[in-house]
């Protein structure tokens, strides 16, 4: 029975091997598989981040697109200019109360950082004769500059038309425009002849 018992231990240990041979084969074949997957894996999130930053640069451009097409944007522009920029005797203080609609909290405290003066005791009269907007969008704003043409009057008295050249920026803040940016490049008059 030594010999039955040594055959059947014997086929049982190389039907073992067969089968350890075979499942290690099997493992590798897998492992395999595994690292193509992986790799393949790698490629696929490389072209996701790639079309994710292609559509996030077509939806900024898209977005800029109707910023420049934007009439509300534009208007807050305009409104904010008329009503800093067109004032009488009477309605120079009230101005400062209504620019606040239009711009954001850092322009305003820019604008009355020196606090809001009194009303001198003359009348006077602030105009626009001309404005001109050069805007462009990018990064989802709205920026550009500003050409403003002015008179001054005093006591009925026009002083020469001024030309002030301002850099502006709006964006959208709560769902709401505003200025969040506004810089004075310059303040032109013209000189008369002596």
């Amino acid at each position: 029975m030594n010999t039955k018992v040594f055959i059947a231990v014997s086929l049982a240990l190389l039907i073992s091997v067969f089968a350890n041979i075979a499942l290690g084969f099997n493992v590798s074949s897998k492992s395999q598989e595994n690292k193509e997957h992986q790799t393949h894996n790698k490629e696929l999130q490389k072209q996701i981040e790639s079309l994710e930053k292609g559509l996030d640069e077509a939806e900024g451009i898209i977005v800029d697109e109707k910023l420049v097409e934007n009439e509300d944007a534009k208007k807050v522009v305009e409104n904010f200019f008329k009503t800093q920029y067109e004032y009488t005797t009477d309605t120079y203080k009230d101005r400062f109360e209504k620019i606040k609609e239009f711009v954001n909290n850092d322009v305003y405290g820019q604008l009355t950082t020196a606090g809001i003066p009194d009303v001198p005791n003359v009348k006077f009269e602030s105009k626009i004769n001309n404005m001109k907007l050069y805007l462009t969008a990018e990064n989802k704003e709205l920026s550009g500059l500003v050409l403003l043409d002015t008179v001054y009057k005093i006591e009925g008295v026009d002083s020469p038309e001024t030309t002030q050249i301002f850099e502006v920026t709006v964006a959208e803040k709560d769902g709401k425009k505003q200025i969040v940016s506004l810089k004075t490049l310059g303040t032109f008059a013209s000189m008369s002849d002596s």
